[in-house]
């Protein structure tokens, strides 16, 4: 949120004034009620959709017509979106956009909404339903590039790859409120697992402490004009996962301490300006509850059983390791050995760049672990990428697949909540999955690290894997 920035603090200023002088209070307080011109708008809009006039596209759906780094696209369709608000400008940390998710409780999607009007709270409050008429409207990024799909008014006069703010007018004609405010349940997450599917919902994170070096410092960094991302981090039964949280110099919370103890967080998954890194952005402080005693977790030292231990060093050409299976079900691109040049050690790497197809699908699949012989088992691996971009790699789990690999997409996999590189990380540096815990699994697992590629040919879209292992007691 750095870019223009200067001159948009002006701009709020200048707003603000405007709005105070010249817009009466009653206009932008949250009714109980809507009135009954807007009323008939809306009955027209939902009668219209039963007569299959206009079409009624899930947040997940519309999300899925762009890819991240293209230009906006216009839509041209009579396309209506619903969603649940679940952001709010009330202290200060959003300006001039709101986020709303598919459903109150346990959504599949979110989105973010540019507009042009403060004190979004006082007519989107939390929890309001909303439908939004798009066809006219855009669909892109107000960023380029940086992974959160938004939704505006227009073309960027400066930037013809980014969107612009939906006008006040826009507003009027593209935006329906319901009667509706419904209670919004946070989706109960652990900060290793989230990723981009879930920008734009509201989630919960239990476990959390700051780290101990935050102890005494604010949300916002005095010397930051903007934005400051503070990590924070939830116990696992074996280390720590971690993440950012956001907070705009705006806010009106920016100067409180981070809280000292252990407990509970509830905001936005977002993204930071550059798009570089999930961030989760507060609504207020209302929303952390972190008064109970810090957690604590074992270490490696307490899992002294090694069940597979994998570096690499042995591999050369594509991978090819004794009971593992590497299987490219889409293009032709195979996970291959390579040399790190700033670690001086061997890893495995991916990537769909300069491949030519369309699709990349590529698994690389370890032998079968034996999970009944321990009572708790854990997964770990290291990550890194070069512009990974357009591109995404899963770590999964069967406990159902034969070892065949025209068996691999029949078989059930679950996703794991393990952290991988983001694409804004460092190409030099390497990401600790975190220790993902096993032990609900039993029988024979098999542990598969799935990459897809966009076929896009301007995203890279390359990652490294290294130190794959499983510890147990």
């Amino acid at each position: 949120m750095k870019r223009n920035k200067t001159c948009i603090l002006i701009l709020a200023f200048i707003t603000s004034i405007f709005f105070t002088a010249c817009v009466e209070d009653n206009d932008f307080t949250v009714p109980e009620n809507l009135g009954a011109e807007e009323n008939l708008k809306l009955e027209a809009l939902l009668d219209s959709i039963l007569k299959n006039q206009l079409e009624l596209k899930s947040i997940k759906d519309l999300k899925n017509l762009y890819i991240s780094g293209n230009d906006p696209t216009k839509i041209v369709s009579d396309i209506v979106v619903k969603g649940y608000v679940v952001s709010s400008d009330a202290k200060g940390n959003y300006f001039r956009e709101f986020y709303m998710q598919s459903t109150p409780e346990n959504p599949t999607a979110g989105i973010k909404i540019a507009v042009n009007l403060n004190n979004t709270y006082n007519k989107l409050n939390f929890g309001r339903e909303v439908y939004i008429r798009l066809k006219g409207l855009y669909i892109g990024e107000a960023n380029s590039g940086d992974g959160v799909l938004t939704i505006g008014g227009k073309i960027s006069t400066t930037d013809t790859s980014e969107i612009q703010s939906v006008s006040l007018k826009q507003m009027d004609t593209h935006f329906f409120r319901s009667e509706k405010t419904e209670i919004i349940i946070p989706k109960v997450v652990s900060l290793a697992s989230l990723n981009t599917s879930d920008i734009g919902t509201f989630v919960s994170v239990n476990n959390v402490v700051f780290p101990s070096n935050l102890s005494g410092k604010a949300y916002v960094d005095p010397t930051e004009d903007f934005d400051t991302q503070r990590k924070i981090q939830t116990c696992q039964t074996l280390g720590y996962a971690d993440l950012l949280i956001e907070t705009s110099s705006f806010a009106s919370f920016a100067n409180e301490a981070l809280p000292t103890g252990g407990g509970t967080i509830n905001a936005v998954v977002s993204k930071d300006y550059n798009g570089n890194f999930l961030v989760l952005v507060l609504n207020s402080t209302e929303d952390v509850s972190m008064a109970d005693e810090r957690c604590i977790t074992q270490t490696e030292s307490d899992f002294p059983t090694i069940l597979l231990n994998e570096n690499f060093e042995a591999s050369s050409g594509e991978i090819k390791i004794t009971d593992w299976l590497n299987y490219r079900e889409k293009g032709t691109k195979s996970w291959r050995s390579y040399t790190d040049t700033y670690s001086q050690s061997k890893a495995a790497r991916i990537g769909s760049k300069n491949s030519g197809d369309a699709n990349t699908v590529a698994w690389l699949i370890t032998k079968g672990i034996d999970l009944d012989t321990t009572s708790e088992e854990f997964l770990s691996f290291e990550t890194s990428n070069s512009f990974a971009n357009g591109s995404n790699l899963e770590v999964l789990i069967s406990t159902d697949w034969t070892g065949v690999a025209t068996n691999i997409t029949s078989a059930t996999w679950d996703v794991l909540p393990a952290k991988v590189v983001s694409n804004g990380e460092g190409f030099k540096n390497w990401i600790h999955s975190t220790y993902v815990n096993l032990s609900s699994y039993s029988g024979t697992a098999f542990i598969a690290f799935k990459y897809t590629g966009t076929g896009n040919v301007n995203f890279d879209g390359t990652y490294e894997l290294d130190n794959i292992t499983i510890i147990a007691n």
